[in-house]
């Protein structure tokens, strides 16, 4: 990850060197002025640390499989590294020690090898859980007082497939539907926007698959996500994202238009930068072009909820298995460039879009050793980060960690596929240690979805 060191660019965020919580940085979305439709891709007894999974089968019969008993994982995150770079970014945000793994298995079309027999599901540490359908009315459970900081605002979406059929369940501590600045972490809706707003204008021919001028959008949106400055910053992309899409109708989404939320929720200010000199005429490789009008407004704030953050990440990666909620306009062509960057692009590979985003809090949530090793290599993390000019920290993000038998089959009830949405602005005496403790909470939560105490 190649960043500027001499501009603190926030959303990303910024970095404040040395630690000091006194420094600020130019970050997007303080909103005001210069602010501001096709689908993707388990129940089951839980997996604990000592083994209470019981004997599973994969699905379709085969021989009983049991998986190995869940190891337990220390509450603490790992240390900061000898040689963090850059040395005054951060060890989770920035992933400065370069701990990231990625899946072994590329499919864009992947979705998640989770399988669960119930909607009724029992918790390792007693009682039952139940998952409803994912279209069915909203019950958020506020379980999450004990596990994390009182300070941090927090929506956890759980998913189970039950006959391949998404079921949820919505966790918190009593924040889910608090307003809050969402900085950078607002920038793959601008993404999605754009690329619906693309197809309507289009007939459904032109989206995030298109090029404008030498560059494809999947380039764009990758540097939108690892902030590789290659040649755009992601500041100024997702200003230019607003510009595609439009402001009126990116605030619409998160009212009427998608998701119903409340008033008290605005969307479609910017980033704290001009967008690049790109021009608005977008190319398929097939021939189709089309050319829209620049949206020049500044446009409402960004004021959402974890909540919301969550949801619309929940209904993108589920474009596919639930029509009902997908976002207006937007295809899986769009939505798999959304995710993972320009398909054969060479400038990023596979693992581009929000593949490559440089924050690992759902990562480091758990042994990402063992969970790749349980999957086959077979599982994901889509997240964005965001940074916010008083050291404000934030992620929103979505994990599939499956578990497969020797045949590669999913094994019932053993498998897990989240959604976090995040905001953690105060604790600790600096930057680095409010990082930490993000990322501590992230363990807490991931940890006892893993081995079923959640």
């Amino acid at each position: 990850m190649v960043l500027a060191l001499a501009v603190l660019v926030s959303c990303r965020g910024a970095s404040a060197p040395a630690d000091d919580p006194a420094l600020t940085s130019i970050d997007e979305g303080h909103g005001g002025q210069d602010a501001g439709a096709e689908p993707t891709g388990g129940t089951g007894g839980s997996a604990a640390a000592t083994g209470s999974g019981g004997t599973t089968k994969a699905e379709g019969g085969g021989a009983p499989f049991t998986p190995e008993p869940i190891p337990s994982v220390s509450a603490d995150v790992p240390p900061l590294c000898a040689d963090p770079s850059p040395a005054n970014y951060f060890q989770f945000l920035d992933d400065t020690c370069t701990a990231r793994m990625w899946p072994s298995y590329v499919d864009r079309d992947f979705s998640c090898p989770v399988t669960d027999a119930s909607t009724t599901v029992p918790l390792a540490e007693g009682g039952d859980a139940v998952y409803r359908p994912v279209t069915a009315p909203v019950v958020v459970e506020n379980v999450l007082g004990d596990v994390v900081p009182a300070a941090l605002f927090v929506t956890v979406i759980l998913i189970r497939r039950v006959g391949g059929v998404p079921h949820v369940r919505y966790l918190s501590n009593g924040t889910a539907y608090a307003p809050y600045q969402p900085w950078s972490t607002t920038k793959f809706l601008a993404a999605a926007n754009a690329a619906a707003h693309l197809r309507i204008q289009s007939g459904y021919q032109v989206g995030l698959t298109a090029r404008v001028g030498s560059f494809p959008l999947g380039d764009l949106v990758t540097s939108l996500h690892n902030y590789d400055d290659s040649p755009f910053s992601s500041n100024s992309l997702g200003r230019y994202f607003h510009d595609i899409g439009g402001r009126t109708r990116a605030n619409g989404l998160i009212h009427d238009d998608w998701l119903e939320r409340p008033a008290a929720e605005t969307f479609g200010g910017n980033y704290g930068a001009a967008a690049p000199s790109l021009g608005y005429t977008f190319a398929e490789g097939g021939g189709a072009s089309v050319t829209v009008s620049p949206d020049p407004t500044s446009g409402p704030s960004n004021f959402l909820s974890s909540f919301t953050m969550a949801e619309a990440l929940k209904r993108l990666v589920l474009h596919r298995e639930v029509p009902d909620q997908r976002l207006p306009g937007i295809q899986w062509a769009d939505v798999q460039t959304l995710l993972y960057g320009t398909e054969g692009g060479t400038a990023y590979g596979p693992w581009g879009g929000m593949s490559a985003d440089t924050a690992i809090y759902l990562q480091t949530g758990h042994d990402i050793a063992y969970l790749d090793q349980r999957a086959q290599g077979r599982w994901r993390v889509f997240s964005k980060l965001g940074l916010g000019t008083q050291g404000q920290f934030l992620n929103v993000g979505y994990g599939c960690f499956p578990v497969l038998d020797p045949e590669g089959a999913p094994a019932s009830g053993w498998g897990r596929e989240m959604v976090i949405a995040t905001h953690l602005a105060s604790g600790g005496a600096t930057w680095s240690a409010r990082d930490r403790r993000l990322a501590e909470a992230y363990r807490a939560i991931v940890s006892r979805v893993i081995d079923g105490r959640l």
